[in-house]
């Protein structure tokens, strides 16, 4: 007869922690109670009982039992009918015979029905279900670990086939050296798989430039997020070069050196899609930007023609109407004075139009400005050009920028008696070109109106031209001379505009 000890506190009783749920199949309800107790105060083992075979079999074939326990001599159908039917239904739960007979013949038959484990009961009972806990837990154990392995297996198999089929370029790579690619990267690269793999991924790339930076980028992004993708360039066999999007994540999120996969996918046409199209965009602004340049020429030169040009011709003709009607003695010599003047005026307008219609019309270069400045002392003023070799980027108008410098300085400097023009670098990577003269100089409130269209004392267009021609690249030019000190105009070139 079976007795249930009281365990004491010395007894070591298992966290329920991923317990065994086991099915106990026995003809003795007292038997079951019994088990049930052992087993479950062993630890880590959920009991369920039933005393009817055949209703065993429905609830163990709907697949909630990580084992089984049977006895053998049953009612209606022994243990091993049991066993058997369980089988030829295709579960592989583990299966226990657990019987009161100990005949040999009756362990073979039940381990050739397919049991994996005989117990004979009998003897301590302690001992009798401490060694079917550790059989249930073993066998229990076993079935998850092939279980996980036949899913491990399923899973290979398919990222196998994924590995094959993929149209994207696959591989793998430990220390920066080529493991495994499959058939995708070699069409991509144009090797075989033989010439791939061994080699260093170096290999794949340009030049150590493209490598190195790849390497650097994979580097922080995965640090940073685990896996990196950036876009770079690889070079084929045959020496092409494509545009790919190169993808990586290591096999190991914890230990890196244990290699990465890798994806490399092919954007050649996408990427010179994306050059068409910014290119296309690019030609859009410029023409964009290339008809309102044409529509403020064209309004300016309209104000020119009706509003300046008008003006003067009345001026002109109501002096000479003024001469027309003098009395003979009469001294008209101010009348023709102010013809002359206000024909003078129209032809210097016209020649506006001229030098205005030619901006732009030309692509910038680059120019010493030592040329651009040219004769310029001809005007009568001596040049101290300390400019050297000094060459902006500038349109082709440039000389004009000098040549208008030198008649503005003329005609309003009044004491003038040189030039200066000289340039020192900025701290942020610009340079200033100054023209400078020791005449009367700009008084303070009028330094930014002399660049507006229409002031000065000529025709008001010759510093408003300078801007225009200056400021196709970018050049800026303002007057920051000293009044009564002589006048100072500074363009500040850009970086990368200018060379020494």
């Amino acid at each position: 007869m079976f007795f249930i000890p009281v365990l004491s506190h010395l007894d070591i009783v298992h966290p329920l922690t991923n317990p065994d749920h086991i099915l106990y199949v026995d003809d003795e309800e007292a038997l079951l109670e019994i088990g049930r107790a052992f087993l479950e105060r062993a630890g880590s083992i959920i009991v369920d009982t039933t005393s009817n075979p055949l209703e065993a079999c429905e609830t163990i074939m709907a697949g909630r039992y990580d084992a089984v326990v049977s006895d053998y001599m049953m009612p209606g159908m022994d243990g091993i009918a049991l066993l058997k039917h369980v089988r030829e239904a295709g579960s592989r739960v583990p299966f226990i015979i657990f019987t009161g007979r100990g005949r040999e013949e009756v362990a073979i038959e039940a381990l050739n029905s397919g049991a994996d484990f005989y117990l004979q009961k009998g003897g301590d009972p302690r001992a009798q279900f401490a060694d079917l806990a550790n059989a249930v837990r073993q066998l229990a154990g076993k079935q998850r670990a092939e279980a996980a392995l036949r899913r491990s297996e399923d899973m290979l198999h398919r990222a196998e086939s994924i590995f094959r089929a993929a149209p994207t370029g696959i591989g793998m790579a430990v220390d920066g050296v080529v493991t495994e690619v499959n058939e995708r990267l070699c069409d991509l690269l144009g090797y075989t798989r033989d010439e791939l793999v061994g080699q260093s991924m170096r290999l794949l790339y340009p030049g150590d430039a493209e490598y190195e930076s790849a390497l650097q980028q994979m580097d922080v992004q995965i640090r940073k997020a685990g896996t990196c993708t950036l876009e770079t360039r690889c070079m084929r066999k045959d020496g092409a070069t494509l545009d790919v999007q190169f993808s990586s994540t290591p096999l190991d999120p914890e230990d890196p050196s244990r290699g990465v996969t890798f994806t490399t996918l092919d954007i050649s046409e996408h990427t010179a899609l994306e050059r068409e199209i910014a290119y296309h965009a690019e030609e859009l602004v410029r023409q964009t930007n290339g008809l309102a340049v044409a529509n403020r020429k064209l309004n300016l030169m309209s104000s020119i023609t009706r509003h300046d040009i008008l003006n003067q011709l009345t001026i002109l003709l109501g002096n000479l109407w003024m001469v027309e009607e003098a009395e003979p003695g009469e001294d008209i010599s101010e009348h023709l004075a102010r013809v002359k003047g206000s024909a003078d005026r129209i032809h210097r307008q016209i020649e506006f139009t001229r030098d205005y219609t030619d901006l732009g019309v030309r692509s910038p270069e680059w120019q010493r400005v030592s040329d651009a400045l040219g004769t310029e002392g001809l005007h009568g003023l001596p040049v101290e050009n300390e400019a050297g070799d000094l060459a902006v980027y500038a349109d082709p108008m440039l000389a004009t920028v000098f040549s208008n410098l030198m008649d503005n300085t003329i005609r309003h400097g009044e004491s003038v008696t040189r030039v200066c023009v000289r340039y020192h670098p900025g701290e942020s990577g610009d340079l200033t070109l100054i023209w400078e003269d020791d005449g009367a100089g700009v008084p303070a409130g009028e330094k930014e109106r002399i660049f507006h269209r229409g002031v000065g004392k000529n025709t008001g267009l010759g510093l408003f031209l300078i801007r225009e021609i200056l400021g196709i690249t970018g050049i800026r030019i303002t007057e920051t001379g000293e009044p009564g000190n002589g006048a100072r105009f500074e363009m500040l070139v850009p970086r990368g505009m200018y060379r020494v």
